[in-house]
């Protein structure tokens, strides 16, 4: 008899181990663990632990995970009202540039501007540093968030002080694009391609915002 014929045997006979539930305890297979053979009934016992225990391991991380995310979104809602409490650009400038990274825990941060401050005394702020054509096209061309590796079409050798394993490139909308805010980090995994980028989006509308106050038309 073959193994198939066996198998379809017993899908078609559900009833068979009722009727034989002795050789639950008699038939002997390797124990998953590899600790000699066990019955048939304790494999069935062990294949059920595991899975018990798999979702167990699987909520706790999904626990972790929303846990996480309540501290993330609760970092956000201070920073965005520190944002609107901001009397002026450099306050703003300061909140981006230094407080950011030290809330989010993020490497470095790199600001750019190339739309005109309202006030001629906020023209000295290195922020409205000249930024290269090529990467005003870049920036403008990324739909919402760019995440992953440093793209070697662009040089980007003067935005971070130490080079970066991954970065977060935030385009700064008004009207148009005006700028962009990019993050970076040692981590090669913490912005990656194809990662969600919901609260990344938040903080750039929002980052948008207040600087737009700032900026001429």
């Amino acid at each position: 008899m073959q193994e198939n014929e066996i198998a379809n045997y017993l899908k078609d006979h559900p009833d068979f181990f009722e009727k034989n539930a002795s050789l639950l305890a008699d038939i002997h297979l390797p124990s998953p663990h590899g600790n000699g053979t066990i019955s048939l009934a304790e494999r069935q016992q062990l294949a059920q632990r595991d899975k018990i225990t798999a979702l167990e391991e699987r909520y706790a991380e999904l626990v972790q995970n929303a846990q996480e995310n309540d501290k993330t979104t609760n970092k956000m809602h201070q920073f965005f009202v520190r944002l609107q409490q901001a009397k002026n650009f450099d306050a703003v400038e300061q909140l981006i540039s230094h407080n950011l990274a030290e809330d989010f825990n993020i490497t470095d941060t790199c600001l750019r501007i190339w739309a005109n401050p309202v006030e001629r005394k906020d023209a000295g702020n290195l922020v409205f540093s000249t930024t290269d054509d090529a990467i005003k096209t870049w920036v403008s061309d990324i739909h919402n968030v760019y995440c992953g590796e440093t793209p070697s079409s662009i040089n980007i050798d003067d935005w971070f002080m130490v080079p970066a394993q991954s970065i977060a490139v935030l385009p700064l909308r008004h009207a148009g694009v005006y700028g962009y805010l990019a993050l970076a980090s040692d981590q090669e995994k913490r912005f990656y391609l194809g990662m969600g980028t919901d609260f990344l989006q938040k903080l750039g509308n929002h980052i948008s915002a207040a600087l737009s106050r700032y900026l001429s038309a």
